[in-house]
C-alpha cells in the first residue's frame, strides 16, 4: 500500500482528521519512516475513534489502514526463514 497516495485520496469532513492527514501527508514528502507516519495516525484515529468523535470516513480510512498489506507482510516473515 502507498500512504501518501491513499492519504492524498482523503478528504474527511471533519477539519479536526483533515489536519491529522494533512500533517501525515507533510511528514511523508519530508521523507520521514512510512511506517512511523502511520503509526503514529493509527493512534491519533484510534483516540478519535474511542473517544466516538471519528466521522465514518476516518473510521473507513482507519480500518483501511489496520489492515494487513499480504504482499509485504508474507515478504518481511519469509526472510526470517533464511
Amino acid at each position: 500500500m502507498d500512504l501518501l497516495k491513499l492519504l492524498e485520496k482523503q478528504n474527511l469532513p471533519k477539519k479536526n482528521e483533515q489536519a491529522l492527514i494533512t500533517a501525515a501527508i507533510s511528514q511523508l514528502k519530508q521523507h520521514e519512516n512510512e511506517y512511523q507516519v502511520q503509526s503514529r495516525l493509527l493512534i491519533k484515529l484510534s483516540e478519535l475513534a474511542r473517544s466516538m468523535t471519528l466521522s465514518k470516513e476516518g473510521i473507513d480510512l482507519l480500518t483501511k489502514l489496520n489492515q494487513p498489506d499480504k504482499n509485504e507482510d508474507i515478504a518481511l516473515s519469509s526472510t526470517t526463514w533464511f
